[in-house]
């Protein structure tokens, strides 16, 4: 059982009143995920992440990679530093060059940060093979850091230098099954976002500088984004904003919202795997390149974007599934009334009885005693916790009852429920059984 006292959590607190001038926060993610002792930046576009944060990204993790494992994902690491031949190779050296983090060894061997793995993983498949058709289609992932020498990195973790994503590849003996599998992937993203109950919409995009035949972006609409959706109020159609502000599906017009582009994803054909030589033996014997898929999603960048999306200047609100806890209890101040008739051995047992009830390691108690209830409510609102479960002076009533707040935009929760220990225990079992299952699973469907 966790307390929240002994969490590092260095939290900016800000005096009432104060103004502040800075230049530097630009958006109110970045804003909240610094001031709650999330995130700690340590020099332009590059942040530590805090152990709350963390939390919220292994969550996260574990929902793509149950959501990739349904489809026949299979997870491997690649290494981050990538020699910049193969860049050279496949004609992307050039093209993206400002934007490489490059690097040379003691030998003068060139290599670069990679900002993504799609020559790396031809290369992969080169020097393994050539692979037989049997052994076709597959797809490969992996979550890791990347980085983009950002000209003027800003809005926080929205656009860093270093970030964590999620990169899939799917491997393919033609352009016909490469599209069915691309099909399969972008339904195991629907349910990814679906998990997180965000509205994120696929729409269609150019290549640019990946190459291929085929590309959609996956954008969050959110205030602070950069880039701008048109969409139909009539036939719910989204695409990229243009000049035109008439829906290309039905001829009516439509809204423009300002969005965040937080995944992408490519069929690829053979773009990467023709000069890098990643070949495969078809079925009449002859050598051909392999077709390629890729699929992108900024990890720490949903994260950051969801905060954008759904909460308000003041308070965090997270997507449920990957809030870095999904309850906190909060008992009565020490020395008050509540304490003497309700205390810290109580509140410990409300929260074990939740653990056990489907919280699983999912419940912290903020401890700090010698705050009030209401500062430590207030505090807890702020940080975005969907549950808050009060110990006060309904506890001292027979049965004991408990406040149970959730989470609500503006600067204080809804009014609560006033819930006796079985009813609380109901009710949290309710709005949490239909959470998605983050266990991996063996079903595989691209084969």
């Amino acid at each position: 059982m966790r307390f929240l006292s002994q969490i590092f959590q260095p939290i900016i607190t800000i005096p009432k009143g104060a103004k502040i001038k800075s230049t530097e926060i630009t958006c109110k993610s970045q804003k909240l995920l610094l001031e709650c002792g999330l995130v700690r930046p340590t020099s332009s576009g590059l942040f530590t992440v805090l152990p709350l944060a963390r939390r919220a990204i292994t969550k996260l993790e574990n929902i793509i990679h149950s959501c990739l494992e349904e489809v026949g994902g299979q997870r491997l690491s690649l290494p981050c530093v990538t020699s910049a031949a193969l860049w050279e190779r496949s004609g992307r050296l050039g093209d993206i060059g400002p934007e490489l983090v490059k690097v040379e060894d003691r030998h003068g061997k060139k290599y670069l940060l990679a900002p993504t793995h799609e020559e790396a993983i031809a290369d992969l498949l080169a020097d393994v093979g050539p692979l037989s058709y049997k052994q076709l289609p597959f797809i490969l992932y992996q979550i890791g850091n990347k980085y983009r020498d950002e000209h003027r990195p800003k809005h926080g973790l929205l656009r860093a230098r270093e970030f964590s994503m999620l990169d899939a590849y799917s491997i393919h003996s033609s352009d016909e099954c490469a599209t069915n599998t691309y099909s399969i992937v972008s339904e195991a993203y629907r349910k990814i976002f679906r998990s997180l109950d965000l509205p994120v919409h696929r729409v269609q995009a150019p290549t640019g500088e990946m190459g291929g035949s085929l590309s959609h972006e996956w954008q969050l609409p959110a205030a602070a984004g950069e880039d701008a959706l048109a969409v139909c109020a009539s036939c719910s159609h989204t695409a990229l904003a243009n000049q035109s502000r008439t829906c290309e599906k039905c001829g009516r017009g439509t809204d423009v919202v300002n969005s965040i582009e937080v995944g992408h994803t490519f069929v690829l054909g053979t773009r990467y795997s023709e000069p890098l030589h990643a070949n495969f033996i078809a079925q009449n014997s002859s050598s051909v390149p392999l077709h390629m898929g890729c699929y992108g999603i900024g990890v720490t960048r949903l994260i950051s974007a969801s905060i954008e999306s759904l909460s308000s200047d003041k308070s965090i609100r997270w997507p449920k599934a990957i809030a870095p806890y999904a309850a906190v209890v909060i008992g009565p101040k020490e020395g008050s009334k509540e304490w003497i008739g309700h205390g810290f051995d109580k509140v410990q047992s409300i929260a074990r009885q939740i653990e056990q009830n489907g919280g699983r390691d999912d419940v912290i108690i903020d401890d700090r005693h010698s705050l009030t209830i209401g500062k430590r409510l207030m505090m807890a609102d702020r940080m975005g916790y969907p549950y808050i479960i009060v110990c006060g002076r309904s506890a001292l009533e027979t049965p004991p009852r408990y406040e149970l707040y959730r989470s609500a935009g503006g600067e204080a929760p809804r009014a609560p429920q006033i819930l006796d220990i079985h009813e609380l225990l109901a009710t949290l079992h309710e709005q949490t059984k239909n959470k998605i299952n983050v266990e991996y699973s063996e079903k595989c469907v691209v084969k």
